[in-house]
């Protein structure tokens, strides 16, 4: 797991060079009014554990050039298995809707795309809304909450939609994210 994650930060710094090596700067009148604020506190590296799967969760988010921007993927890392990219893209501030806009690729290579908005409530929780669309036209709506805690962890809980409402999908409710990854 080692030798991937080395490879991983090796290919990440390669597609990041040609971006490093030019200075972006957000516009004065877009750093003055910080719309990626109430977001900022999920930038960095997040871990949960699936205790019943025998995996983690491996969360990244990360500033696009000129802070213009967030990256965003998701890793599962499953017990005997390598980490493996679950899905990954880029999160966009959308001035008319004041939400942030998203479009990922899940399980890249699969034709599956994960699109959506990013929203903060006044509480500072945030709301990812999805709308899963497989090759076929079929469309799966899921709901990730996110709350950060005093204690610097995050709890999440992922909804799926069902004829009843919303639902929990993840076993035993919502879980928390934390910034050191379980051992």
């Amino acid at each position: 797991m080692i030798t991937r994650k080395l490879l991983l930060a090796a290919a990440a710094m390669l597609v990041a060079s040609p971006v490093a090596a030019h200075n972006v700067q957000a516009s004065p009148d877009f750093a003055k009014t910080k719309p990626y604020g109430p977001y900022e506190f999920l930038i960095g590296d997040w871990y949960s554990s699936l205790p019943q799967e025998h995996a983690v969760i491996h969360q990244q988010f990360g500033w696009g050039p000129g802070k213009g921007s967030i990256a965003h993927a998701t890793y599962i890392d499953m017990a005997g298995k390598p980490e493996h990219l679950h899905f990954g893209g880029t999160m966009i501030w959308n001035g008319k809707t004041h939400a942030v806009d998203y479009l990922f690729a899940v399980e890249p290579g699969s034709g599956v795309e994960a699109s959506g908005t990013f929203t903060a409530a006044p509480d500072g929780s945030i709301t990812r809304e999805v709308a899963e669309t497989y090759p076929d036209g079929k469309i799966i709506r899921t709901r990730q909450t996110f709350h950060a805690l005093a204690d610097g962890t995050v709890k999440m809980d992922l909804l799926s939609q069902t004829p009843k409402g919303w639902v929990s999908a993840l076993p035993g409710g919502a879980m928390l994210m934390s910034r050191t990854a379980p051992q």
